[in-house]
Parts: structure tokens; C-alpha cells; sequence
């Protein structure tokens, strides 16, 4: 009961606290703007009505609703994650920390690829980086044979892409929450902008380790990769049957 239960609560507290993070941040900046019970009129005080109506668990449960639907539509997937990376050129200055696979996953995954080419001679650094690059690609499609074939193994996959994502979105989005809170409060809470570019990296180690699982399952066979299948497929010459066509001379 837990194992089918787990994945579906570490789904769930990423958008949660992501709403709440935004929320949060909200009223520190619009709160002193929101009247009270004694102040409201019109729609505010209908809210408040409501709210009396349907009483003390419907109120909160309703909030929870709608801070998980705001995290849900804020949180940012790993795609798009590095996507703003590139634009910020963080690769480019950290290539190692900033990658989605780890320097001993890459050289293993380009050590599988260059099988691909055994039948061909000496491969080129190009083709074998790219046949890398396109098994990186397939991790998604990598993940969803695992559910069919090897539950126990995605289950630890999740594990870590769950910490990976709950990190990197509550890091990226709790560096605005600093600056607020210090701009309102006391200027020593700037520091923690250094809190959530930890918390960050950390998020960014712990994808790092979730991709590892997957090449692991790639270059030791559990999962074919499709696109291994379909470079090392061009080595044999295809056949029909046993039948061996020859073309005869002509004698006219």
C-alpha cells in the first residue's frame, strides 16, 4: 500500500509547496491590501459569507485546491529547466554541474554508443556523441518501459527525479522570497538567496543521480534503447529468407 502511495504523494508536494510559495510571497506584498472581515464589501464580503457557510474544513480544503493548482501551472519541468539554464549560459561556465548526466554516466553511455559502430571500423567522436545524445533523449520513453518491465527500478528512478524536481523548483522560485522579505523586514535576509542556490544545485545532483539509474539500465541491457537498435541494425545487410538473388549475364 505505501509503494503505490508514495509516488503519488511526492507528485503531489511539489505544486503544493510551490503554491504555497507563491502565495506567500503575495501577501507579503499585496496583504496590507486585503480587508479585514470588519472592512470588507461587496464581492470580499460574499468571500467571507462563504466561507462561514461552508465552514472551517471546506475553506481549507479549497485553499489547498488552489495552491496546488497554482504550483501545478508554476512548476517547472527538467526540459524547461534547462532551457532557462542555456539562456542564462550556466553550462557553458559549469558544464559539469549544470548537466543533466554526470561526467562517469556520459563517458559510460559513450562507450555503449561506440558498440553501435563495431561492425562499421573506427567510428567518429560525432556519431558516437550524437547516438549519446539521442539515448538521452529517450529517457522519458526509457521510464515508461520501466513501469512495464521493471517497477521496482523506476520506483527508485522516481525517488530520486521527485527530490530532483521538489528542489530545483522550490530553489528556483525561493530566490524572489529573499529580496521580499528583506526589502520588508531586514536586509540580513538576503542571505538566504544563498540557501536556495544550494538547495538548487542539490536538486540538480539529485536528477544527476536519477539519470544515472537510466543509463545503468541502458548500457546493461534491462531496456533496448531504440535508437541503439536502429544504428546497430545498419551493420547486417538485409535478406529475404534463404533466398540469394544473382543476377545472370544477359546473352543477347
Amino acid at each position: 500500500m505505501l509503494t503505490s502511495l508514495l509516488p503519488g504523494f511526492r507528485h503531489l508536494r511539489t505544486p503544493f509547496a510551490l503554491g504555497a510559495l507563491c502565495a506567500f510571497q503575495m501577501w507579503i506584498l499585496i496583504g496590507e491590501y486585503i480587508p479585514s472581515r470588519s472592512e470588507a464589501q461587496g464581492f470580499t464580503e460574499r468571500i467571507y459569507s462563504l466561507g462561514d457557510v461552508a465552514g472551517r474544513g471546506a475553506v481549507t480544503a479549497a485553499i489547498s485546491f488552489l495552491l496546488y493548482l497554482v504550483g501545478d501551472i508554476v512548476s517547472i519541468s527538467p526540459n524547461q529547466m534547462m532551457r532557462i539554464l542555456e539562456k542564462l549560459r550556466l553550462p557553458a561556465l559549469a558544464p559539469h554541474r549544470f548537466s543533466v548526466i554526470s561526467a562517469q554516466s556520459r563517458y559510460e553511455l559513450n562507450e555503449f554508443a561506440s558498440r553501435a559502430f563495431s561492425g562499421r571500423g573506427n567510428a567518429s567522436s560525432d556519431d558516437v556523441s550524437l547516438l549519446a545524445q539521442k539515448m538521452v533523449m529517450e529517457f522519458a520513453e526509457i521510464r515508461m518501459r520501466l513501469i512495464a518491465t521493471h517497477l521496482d527500478v523506476y520506483l527508485e528512478h522516481d525517488r530520486y527525479d521527485s527530490e530532483a524536481d521538489f528542489r530545483t523548483n522550490v530553489g528556483f522560485y525561493s530566490t524572489t522570497l529573499w529580496p521580499i522579505v528583506a526589502l520588508y523586514w531586514t536586509p540580513w535576509f538576503i542571505i538566504g538567496v544563498f540557501a536556495s542556490a544550494a538547495l538548487f544545485a542539490i536538486g540538480l545532483k539529485a536528477r544527476r543521480d536519477a539519470n544515472a539509474i537510466l543509463v545503468q539500465v541502458i548500457v546493461s541491457g534491462i531496456v533496448e534503447s531504440r535508437y541503439y537498435v536502429e544504428e546497430s541494425s545498419r551493420d547486417h545487410s538485409p535478406s529475404v529468407g534463404n533466398v540469394t538473388i544473382r543476377r545472370q549475364t544477359s546473352t543477347r
